[in-house]
């Protein structure tokens, strides 16, 4: 009966995420971490990484408040912005690179950078937003791939 369960718990779970589809040319490129929680997807120049600031976050969890927005501005370098359907946004350059944050209704950061702020930054910064909105809409997390890397 516990085996049903487990089944029946990730049948429920495999509907409600997604794994994004990322555009053509964009490959994995594998971090150190053996949750993959520092994974990156490139196409060479740009690059596309998650955010786990929700796990240090000491708030009451209440995903793209004003203090949830404070405390991910205060970690990435610069000004967030709410659109109407609550997700937050912000854009600025850190370092050398420019960066395009999403911050979606659960808290997960999604951030897109480049050496370039050229069209295909532009695109791929639209490409995120409207992935994000796109799959909520078909009742699903907008998530990127997790591996699970046993220790050899």
């Amino acid at each position: 009966m516990k085996y049903l369960f487990s089944v029946l718990f990730l049948l429920y779970t495999m509907s409600a995420l997604g794994q994004a589809t990322f555009p053509k040319g964009f490959k994995l490129i594998e971090g150190d971490n053996l949750t993959g929680e520092d994974d990156r997807y490139s196409n060479g120049k740009d690059v596309f990484q998650m955010h786990m600031y929700f796990r240090s976050y000491d708030g009451d969890c209440k995903w793209n408040d004003d203090k949830y927005k404070q405390y991910v501005a205060e970690g990435i370098g610069y000004q967030l912005y709410r659109t109407t359907d609550s997700l937050l946004w912000g854009t600025g350059k850190v370092d050398d690179y420019y960066s395009y944050i999403v911050v979606d209704w659960h808290g997960e950061v999604f951030e897109l950078f480049s050496k370039y702020n050229d069209a295909d930054f532009s695109y791929y910064s639209k490409w995120l937003i409207s992935s994000i909105r796109e799959y909520r809409k078909k009742g699903k997390r907008f998530m990127f791939l997790r591996r699970f890397r046993m220790i050899s």
